[in-house]
């Protein structure tokens, strides 16, 4: 199912944006970021422990070449696939999530 999760201008370009919905399934937040021509898309949640990955509001953790941080137990996540490099869950993966764009709305698709 397509969900409208944000107005184009609600989301910066080359940085990580949270963005909260409501589903058919209860209340999801999502993690964005928008590149100037691609964008990734995940659920908000470490699969360690399934802590949130932001640390404060729209406060996300990237090193230097482009990897993802979990503020709780410091796995680190490659950014365009969400496959966690290092740390406690290594191997496996942020829940990635089909991202459209129209001409003024950004929207989420669960796979």
């Amino acid at each position: 199912m397509k969900y409208k999760l944000t107005t184009l201008i609600n989301v910066p370009i080359d940085q990580w944006s949270e963005h909260s919905l409501q589903t058919e399934n209860g209340h999801c937040s999502v993690m964005v970021k928008r590149g100037h021509t691609e964008w990734v898309a995940y659920i908000n949640e470490c699969p360690h422990q399934g802590r949130r990955m932001d640390y404060a509001e729209n406060a996300f953790l990237e090193t230097p070449d482009k990897q993802l941080v979990c503020p709780a137990h410091g796995a680190t996540f490659d950014a365009a696939t969400g496959l966690c490099t290092s740390g406690p869950c290594a191997g496996q993966s942020l829940t990635a999530l089909t991202i459209d764009i129209d001409d003024k709305d950004v929207f989420v698709e669960f796979r």
